[in-house]
């Protein structure tokens, strides 16, 4: 099982580790949103980008705590799985992330 990942950008931080099922990871994106006139809460700068990305791509199950700004992502083939971590690597790269050593 891989351990959790967390990756600090410049306005938002994005974590990924494991769920309960085998092959499954939560994906929370925490920080980087603004409240606009009419007071509803939006992802706003790298995060909204690399945020809805992440959608476009993985498709990803609402988290069962139903909060905004996380996901579960459920891989059936390995191949997903390593794309999938691939990317986060590309945009740790790309966004200028730093992860933090646990």
């Amino acid at each position: 099982m891989e351990k959790e990942r967390t990756i600090s950008f410049k306005d938002f931080i994005l974590t990924v580790k494991p769920a309960d099922k085998p092959d499954s990871y939560m994906v929370i994106f925490s920080g980087g949103s603004d409240v606009d006139g009419s007071g509803w809460e939006s992802a706003s700068g790298d995060r909204k980008k690399l945020e809805g990305d992440f959608k476009f791509m993985f498709n990803p199950f609402a988290a069962p705590s139903n909060k905004k700004g996380e996901y579960v992502l459920h891989f059936k083939f390995p191949e997903r799985k390593q794309k999938f971590f691939e990317w986060v690597d590309k945009q740790k790269k790309m966004f200028f992330g730093i992860e933090d050593d646990k």
